[in-house]
């Protein structure tokens, strides 16, 4: 939680506090050393006064115990001192003792130490106890310490050794105490709580100051901060905002000539080069909307125009077929005359024209089929047929078209292959195109229809002849339509090219397929493989066939470019 809160922390703030805490331990580290030398400098004076003061009151007992009157020495051994000598050295005594307690100063104390018994060391006072027992008894047992100071509290402790040395100390004490005995320790009490005091108020100054410069330079950095980088950076986030609003005209204003105002150049720079490209967008969708207006009115024109041309195929078809069919029956009764029969000319006269009449009469039927597919009328209508029924009389269909030359028709059906439902009608015109085409350009041999069953409960029916075969580049061309193969077979025989199309689109709107697998020189094999049971196709049309092939399309399309 605390760092989720470190984080949405502004950029100011987080500043304000890194540059805070570096100025404090910086502040801190500078006065360690003043803070530690004014402790050491307050406190070294101590030890000298309470020399001084030790001095001042040793020299004053001393002065007292040699105060007495002049006359007091004149007199004769034995004789008693007058009071008015007495009362003067008393006088003088108590002077003394007035002048030589230092004022404000707690005084010293005098611990006298009895000198040593024979063969024995000194031993300190009972009465001792505390720093004077300590002081005692350091001087005892170390004679090269003079002098031993401590500080408990407002006190300063000072304890000062006197020995018995050589000069004055030996020469009134000689018959006391041996060279470098210890006659006693003066003990100076000095309270220290004006020094603690005035430390205390030096350290608390020094501490305001320290902060008063934490706090200043906070201000200031703060300011700086504030003018030299928040400012411009809010002024970038402002912008930012404003042309994420859509306002791509708005332009940084940023003059601090450091890294931010780059930063700022090169905002400006790319909302230039947003703001061009999208005029260059604009521009192009504009032009984009003109061209889609005139591929609109295009397609109003062409399906206005196929509209025109189907309604003229299908009218012209039927128009055609009439009149077609009576030459077609007159050419033939003129071939089955006995006097054209007799007269090789014109017995070949009217069978050029019965032929040409069929092939006629046939391009007129696919065109017929196409303009129907394309008028969207086609649709399925299922029964229940059996595939052998459908065989029988597709070849007998297709038996007249057989050439003379002995080219032989046959069909051959799975005993397995189930009865279907279907469109016999769709599926006959299928086969009949199949197996027209086949008969057409094969010579010689054999033109084979076969029908089985195959997986998923669907059925094959496989055209099969001997002719010259397709070409593996061709083969993907046949079923496109008014396309003709370019080879010596097909330009023989002249057509619409429809018939393979056809099938196609008969076949996608049955829910089948049809495919073609064939080498040059070894004949070809066309097969449609439709389901057992078409009545989910039952009312489509060749529209509705139409877009599903397209959504494969597309569908394929997509998987390819993932």
């Amino acid at each position: 939680m605390a760092k989720r809160q470190a984080s949405r922390t502004t950029l100011e703030r987080k500043s304000r506090l890194i540059f805070g805490l570096l100025i404090f331990l910086t502040v801190a580290a500078c006065l360690g050393w003043p803070w530690w030398q004014m402790k050491r400098s307050a406190g070294s004076g101590d030890p000298g006064r309470a020399r001084t003061t030790a001095r001042a009151y040793l020299q004053n007992i001393h002065a007292i115990a040699f105060a007495a009157p002049p006359a007091a020495a004149k007199q004769p051994p034995g004789a008693k001192p007058s009071d008015e000598a007495r009362q003067l050295a008393a006088k003088r005594a108590e002077l003394l003792r007035h002048f030589g307690k230092p004022k404000g100063e707690k005084g010293a104390r005098l611990i006298k130490i009895a000198p040593a018994e024979p063969d024995q060391r000194q031993r300190p006072p009972a009465s001792l106890a505390g720093f004077e027992a300590q002081a005692v008894d350091n001087f005892l047992n170390h004679p090269e310490e003079v002098s031993l100071c401590r500080t408990v509290g407002q006190s300063f402790l000072y304890a000062q050794a006197l020995r018995c040395t050589e000069g004055e100390c030996l020469d009134c004490h000689q018959n006391e105490y041996q060279k470098d005995e210890l006659i006693g320790a003066i003990v100076v009490e000095l309270d220290v709580k004006d020094r603690l005091d005035t430390l205390l108020a030096n350290r608390l100054t020094l501490v305001a100051a320290a902060l008063l410069v934490v706090l200043v330079s906070m201000v200031i950095f703060g300011a700086l901060f504030r003018y030299m980088v928040v400012r411009p950076v809010r002024h970038l986030r402002d912008v930012a905002d404003r042309v994420s609003e859509g306002d791509l005209q708005v332009r940084s204003e940023i003059d601090t000539g450091n890294e931010l105002e780059v930063l700022s150049d090169a905002l400006n720079h790319m909302l230039d080069e947003l703001s061009k490209a999208q005029a260059d967008l604009r521009a192009a969708t504009e032009t984009r909307d003109a061209k889609l207006d005139e591929l609109a009115k295009a397609n109003v024109a062409l399906f206005e125009t196929n509209q025109v041309k189907t309604k003229f195929v299908t009218t012209m078809s039927h128009e055609l077929r009439t009149p077609l069919n009576s030459i077609i029956g007159f050419a033939q009764v003129l071939s089955d005359s006995a006097p054209v029969k007799n007269e090789a000319k014109l017995s070949r006269y009217a069978e050029n024209i019965l032929t040409s009449g069929r092939m006629l009469l046939e391009l007129i039927d696919d065109l017929l089929d196409l303009a129907q597919i394309e008028s969207g009328r086609l649709q399925v209508r299922c029964a229940k047929t059996a595939p052998r029924d459908l065989a029988e009389v597709v070849c007998n269909m297709v038996r007249p078209m057989l050439p003379e030359s002995g080219l032989n028709l046959a069909y051959e059906v799975d005993p397995e292959t189930p009865a279907m439902t279907t469109d016999p009608t769709k599926v006959q015109q299928i086969l009949y195109n199949l197996l027209s085409n086949a008969i057409k350009f094969t010579e010689e041999g054999e033109v084979r229809l076969k029908i089985r069953p195959v997986q998923d409960e669907r059925v094959a029916f496989a055209v099969i002849d001997t002719g010259p075969g397709i070409g593996r580049d061709q083969q993907l061309r046949v079923f496109q339509r008014f396309t003709q193969l370019d080879s010596g077979y097909t330009r023989r025989y002249r057509g619409t090219g429809l018939g393979l199309s056809i099938v196609k689109e008969l076949t996608g709107l049955l829910g089948g397929t049809v495919s073609v697998e064939s080498e040059i020189g070894s004949g070809s094999t066309f097969t449609v493989v439709l389901p057992v049971d078409s009545s989910n196709a039952e009312g489509r049309t060749p529209e509705d066939v139409a877009a599903a092939e397209a959504a494969d399309d597309g569908a394929a399309q997509g998987e390819r470019q993932i």
